[in-house]
């Protein structure tokens, strides 16, 4: 039974019926995840901060409490042309329909950051809300599309990011 045709960008993909069990109470994740970021940079001393695009990569583990919800953590690192930015993170996820093969989510997130952008650089933090949809290749594997709003405070040359993530998610069930 053909369900919908999901556009994201220019990827079209044709989702089939209900699968067993797309996420489950127990299963452990490996995550590997890119995104390319429109990022605002701070304001220094009355001058526009300016605004870049950012090539980030990141890796993570997660763990299933309940059939719902997710908790991870992972590593990241972000280039440019001027600027570089590496974290250490944290993650919560509420998943909704977990048995569905396409499985909408929301959650936040948590992490430590260093950056160095050009002759300056900076510990920080950065927080922020989390939404996307998982989509079950395989019992084993899963592609997600992924929106995080991210807000960076401490020394970080940037105000806020808006990042469309990509990746594929492996589990150990």
């Amino acid at each position: 039974m053909k369900r919908s045709l999901i556009t994201l960008s220019v990827v079209g993909l044709m989702l089939a019926g209900v699968a067993g069990a797309a996420v489950q109470k127990g299963d452990t994740e490996l995550e590997l995840a890119g995104s390319f970021t429109y990022t605002s940079f701070a304001d220094v001393d009355g001058e526009d901060g300016g605004t870049a695009t950012l090539f980030n990569v990141a890796a993570g583990l997660g763990y299933f409490l309940t059939d719902n919800i997710r908790v991870g953590g992972g590593v990241s690192g972000a280039w440019s042309s001027d600027t570089s930015a590496y974290g250490l993170a944290v993650n919560g996820k509420y998943h909704f329909m977990p048995a569905n093969q396409v499985v909408p989510y929301v959650g936040g997130q948590f992490a430590l950051g260093w950056a160095d952008a050009g002759l300056a650089t900076a510990t920080t933090y950065m927080y922020g809300p989390v939404a996307g949809l998982r989509y079950e290749l395989n019992p084993n594997n899963d592609f997600f599309v992924e929106y995080q709003f991210q807000l960076w405070s401490g020394d970080a040359p940037f105000d806020n990011i808006h990042a469309v993530v990509f990746g594929i998610v492996h589990q150990f069930k």
